[in-house]
């Protein structure tokens, strides 16, 4: 559209002026616009033509009007409009390359461009600087000064533990620095918390212990009294300790008393360094035990009613005590003793029993005398045991061999007599149990390996009897009292009379899981019954006496047995006593011994 000259306009103003006075005043002329507003618009194109601020090409501004008649009111194009930005991340900073003018804030847009990362609501100018590898506080530089920044402590050994002193604080870590302050020794790069610890006598692995769990060490005893002997209480894995589990009290050094037969005797006091030499001595010093090396001690011992453990540490094979008397056991438990009093690890031989005198007078002769008797009894070769109760185990009895009976007279009024009972063990009015505890080639009158008394109780197990001799009972002679045997195997024992196994006068006699191999007597090679006893056992042999029965029995004797092989006795099988073979698991094979 073409615009027509100001000069024009005027002209065909003042005729239409004229032309209004003719038709009156304010009123519009058909075909004619009018500018009331004098904005240079008419009211055609003005918008607003009571306003000549308003009108076609005016500046448009934030005031609630369409100022410029193009129909929009406040739009981004106002010359007072606002720059917003947007906010993506909702923390009110916005992007400063996404701006949006606008007289009203848009929706999700702030009056602010200072965000670094409209991704990141953690991330704006009054953000907390962290160790990310971002710029979190919007100031152009990364993970400076932040917050969560670890301290680092000086490392002079390069082990990646330092220790305190100058710090530095940062998110890198600076050379020669570690995260710790854990070290306890900065100088070495092998010391440090998760170091393998080892025995040098270093806290290596900075516990504050010292050669604690090694890696080059060894299992052993604790030994607190530093004795050199193990508590068995406390096995640990150690750079040092004992190997021993030998010690009583690892609260006293002086115990145990320690006896060495090869140690010199120049300054014996009981100790590790300077050994008693004989064991009586370490008996009579000791107060809870005595460790015997090995070697041959040629000496009779009596515990003495102390309650104290006495052991061959290297066992019985290489330990033995030789007996000195002809008239005392080797080992003598008479003065009361009780189970702590023990004996363990050892062989005792050459024992001459326990002896004892006997005098009476009585009237003799057709001229009315008066005769003497003089009777001596020897008891226990190997163990004397009257009312005592010691522990007795991992022992062998062996060749202890006791007087043939004799009898003799001097003149015609004296009279002498000589009788032995029990070779390897005397018990007497005692309740006992012995493990391993091996009776081999014991003699003795009555009871060639024990002799049990009318108040004796006692269980024998996981033993060897062997090749033991007497006149009657040559592997056992209960006489009234109680035996017990379990896992016994008893073989070639041999009585001259009675009872090749055990003779039983008046007691009675268990017998479980036992084998009698060879065992013979003139009667009852294998088991002589005698009186009121009773015999009873069960998964036990009686093979091969070469003389006498397998079980015999006299008078009132009773006799039970189940599930026993009796075979291949020279006597017979059953005599005096009702053969049970074929009843209650009994038979009569040939056990196939070779």
């Amino acid at each position: 559209m073409r615009t027509l000259p100001f000069a024009l306009l005027l002209a065909l103003g003042a005729c239409d002026d004229s032309q209004e006075n003719d038709t009156g005043e304010g009123d519009s002329v058909p075909g004619e616009h009018q500018d009331r507003d004098e904005d240079g618009y008419d009211d055609r194109t003005d918008c607003d033509d009571q306003d000549p601020a308003v009108h076609p090409g005016a500046t448009e501004y934030c005031n609630g009007h369409d100022d410029d008649c193009d129909g929009q009111t406040d739009e981004g194009d106002a010359a007072d409009a606002t720059t917003w930005y947007a906010d993506a991340d909702g923390d009110r900073y916005g992007d400063p390359a996404n701006p949006l003018p606008a007289c009203d804030p848009p929706e999700g847009y702030v009056a602010n461009g200072t965000d670094c990362d409209d991704s990141d609501p953690d991330s704006h100018p009054l953000g907390n600087e962290v160790c990310d590898g971002a710029d979190n506080d919007c100031d152009g530089s990364v993970d400076e000064d932040a917050v969560d920044a670890p301290t680092w402590y000086p490392d002079a050994d390069g082990d990646g533990y330092g220790v305190p002193g100058t710090t530095l604080t940062g998110c890198t870590q600076p050379p020669g620095y570690a995260a710790s302050a854990d070290d306890c020794d900065d100088a070495d790069a092998d010391t440090h918390p998760g170091a393998d610890e080892v025995c040098d006598g270093v806290d290596n692995d900075c516990d504050a212990r010292t050669d604690d769990d090694p890696i080059d060490g060894a299992w052993y005893y604790a030994d607190e009294d530093g004795d050199t002997f193990g508590n068995t209480l406390a096995l640990e894995w150690a750079c040092s300790g004992s190997a021993n589990d030998w010690d009583c009290d690892d609260a006293d050094a002086s115990e145990p008393q320690v006896v060495d037969v090869s140690a010199a005797a120049t300054r014996s006091d009981g100790t590790a360094a300077y050994p008693w030499t004989t064991i009586q001595e370490g008996i009579d010093g000791a107060d809870q035990c005595v460790v015997v090396y090995p070697g041959t001690y040629h000496e009779n011992i009596d515990f003495g009613g102390k309650g104290i453990r006495v052991t061959g540490v290297e066992g019985r094979d290489v330990t033995v005590i030789s007996g000195e008397s002809v008239d005392a056991a080797v080992v003598t438990f008479a003065s009361g003793e009780g189970a702590d009093a023990e004996l363990t690890g050892f062989t005792l031989t050459n024992g001459g029993g326990h002896s004892e005198l006997f005098e009476d007078s009585y009237t003799c002769g057709s001229a009315s005398w008066t005769c003497y008797s003089f009777t001596t009894t020897w008891c226990g070769g190997g163990i004397y045991v009257d009312g005592a109760t010691p522990t007795l185990r991992d022992l062998v009895l062996s060749e202890n061999l006791l007087p043939e009976v004799s009898s003799w007279t001097s003149g015609i009024i004296y009279y002498y007599y000589e009788y032995s009972y029990g070779g390897g063990l005397c018990a007497r009015d005692t309740t006992l149990t012995l493990e391993r505890v091996d009776l081999v080639g014991n003699f003795a009158d009555q009871g060639g390996g024990a002799w049990i008394n009318e108040g004796a109780s006692v269980t024998w197990t996981q033993s060897l009897v062997q090749a033991n001799l007497a006149t009657d009972g040559a592997a056992f002679e209960v006489d009234g009292g109680r035996l017990t045997l379990n896992n016994v195997l008893s073989a070639w024992n041999t009585a001259s009379d009675t009872g090749g196994g055990a003779l039983v006068v008046d007691g009675l006699l268990t017998e479980v899981n036992v084998t009698h191999g060879g065992d013979d007597a003139d009667i009852g090679g294998g088991l002589y019954l005698h009186g009121t006893s009773t015999g009873s056992i069960m998964n036990t042999i009686l093979w091969g006496a070469a003389t006498g029965e397998g079980v015999y029995g006299d008078s009132t004797a009773t006799f039970s047995g189940l599930y026993n092989d009796v075979y291949g006795n020279a006597g017979g099988e059953y005599s005096g006593v009702t053969n049970p073979t074929g009843t209650s698991g009994n038979l009569s094979w040939d056990p196939g011994f070779t």
